[in-house]
């Protein structure tokens, strides 16, 4: 999570630091984050439904960044991408597998065979399940109250001061949402069919 989301935000504010506008540092963070996506999808050499999603929000935002060359319209673009992210997070729960679901199972599977062997062991259990439906609850519900935030300082403060509030309040969220997710993981640590048998 460091890297799809740090990353954005680390190169948004060195741009600032060396001296860049709004709208090119904002344009910076964009761009490291789609190629993040890219080298992602590439490594693995799969686009998973997480993958897929994430590379529809970034294109879509790259192209109508270039368009309108306002740094407000980025911000906004960005808040905009978080909603939909949220969206998508609740509207899967009505889906046999949530986006949580497809979420783990790339990390799973980035983090090599024996994570991914004890992620597919596990991943159909009803404990499992009642977890991945829960965690996108809670993100949906966390990235649309983060929008709403962000929404309100990109059109009521300052630029480069909603800029930066921006900037930070999305890794806030993220960090946090991203702990959350770690501290229940654990605490609903699944045991594997073949392990609970024997």
């Amino acid at each position: 999570m460091f890297y799809d989301v740090g990353l954005s935000v680390i190169a948004y504010f060195v741009a600032e630091l060396l001296g860049a506008s709004n709208y090119v540092s904002l344009l910076a963070g964009t761009v490291v984050s789609g190629l993040r996506v890219l080298w992602v999808a590439l490594r693995q050499r799969r686009l998973d439904p997480f993958a897929l999603f994430l590379l529809a929000l970034f294109g879509a935002g790259l192209a109508l960044s270039f368009a309108t060359g306002d740094a407000r319209f980025i911000l906004a673009k960005d808040a905009a991408g978080s909603f939909t992210a949220g969206l998508v997070f609740l509207g899967s729960c009505i889906i046999k597998r949530p986006i949580a679901y497809y979420a783990a199972q790339r990390f799973a599977r980035s983090a090599g065979s024996a994570q991914h062997e004890e992620f597919q062991a596990t991943a159909q259990s009803d404990l499992m399940r009642a977890r991945w439906y829960r965690v996108s609850l809670v993100w949906g519900i966390a990235l649309l109250i983060d929008v709403s935030l962000r929404v309100a300082a990109i059109y009521l403060l300052p630029i480069r001061l909603a800029a930066n509030i921006s900037q930070l309040l999305m890794l806030a969220v993220y960090t946090l949402l991203m702990l959350w997710t770690i501290y229940s993981a654990i605490k609903t640590q699944p045991t594997p069919p073949n392990l609970a048998t024997s």
